[in-house]
């Protein structure tokens, strides 16, 4: 899917309140951001670094663990750019050993560590490729996962299956086919299908907010993930 948006001239203010949170040892932030991040960060590091699975779950714990100790945190500022940008930095000085702690007790002061399952990395782009489109792709699936939720719980599970129905890779259904298919009018399928679409690219937009530090780095980032 292509996600495009404008702007405009109202930013609401970046928000780091995950990223500041998990800097104050908050394991709630903390455990946020792995579950949006931690697929791009391991198979970055099984890519361009070659670790194993085993290595590549301890330096991503140790990534982790490190917002959480404000070890990694002392230097971000959302005027410095992109919090991507600034992930990949950390960890590559991590694979370079300059940050790394011998013991599992010291990592994270004894905090249970987060749960990752091995996920073996695509072929076919360099390591920096794959991470903007493994990163796009968390941040995408996250934000359907809400879309999802939301309308399940304002019971349009019609409008919804019509947007997943059209919302899939190869030939698309015609708006006639989804009407049929759904027992939807096709005004209602055309509405749905722009309601959702937009109603996704605003979801998508406020993780982007997230992590960037103004309105115009929000404008080129969504152009850099999604086109």
């Amino acid at each position: 899917m292509t996600l495009s948006t404008s702007l405009g001239t109202a930013f609401p203010g970046t928000r780091w309140s995950v990223i500041e949170s998990a800097g104050d040892a908050s394991r709630g932030a903390l455990e946020e951001l792995a579950r949006l991040y931690w697929r791009p960060v391991y198979a970055y590091v099984r890519r361009k670094w070659g670790r194993s699975h085993e290595d590549a779950k301890d330096l991503v714990q140790d990534f982790f663990a490190g917002l959480s100790e404000k070890r990694y945190l002392d230097t971000l500022r959302p005027e410095n750019g992109r919090f991507r940008s600034y992930v990949m930095a950390v960890v590559d000085n991590l694979a370079r050993g300059e940050h790394r702690r011998s013991t599992t007790l010291k990592r994270g002061g004894g905090a249970p560590l987060l749960p990752l399952e091995d996920v073996e990395p695509a072929p076919g782009r360099t390591p920096e490729e794959a991470f903007l489109r493994d990163w796009a792709e968390a941040v995408l699936h996250d934000a359907l996962e809400e879309l999802k939720e939301a309308y399940r719980r304002e019971g349009r599970d019609a409008e919804l299956r019509v947007f997943l129905a059209r919302d899939v890779e190869g030939e698309e259904p015609s708006y006639a086919a989804l009407a049929e298919a759904s027992g939807l009018p096709v005004s209602q399928v055309t509405h749905a299908l722009y309601f959702a679409r937009t109603r996704l690219r605003e979801l998508v937009l406020g993780r982007v907010r997230e992590t960037v530090g103004s309105a115009r780095d929000a404008e080129l980032e969504m152009r850099r993930l999604f086109g």
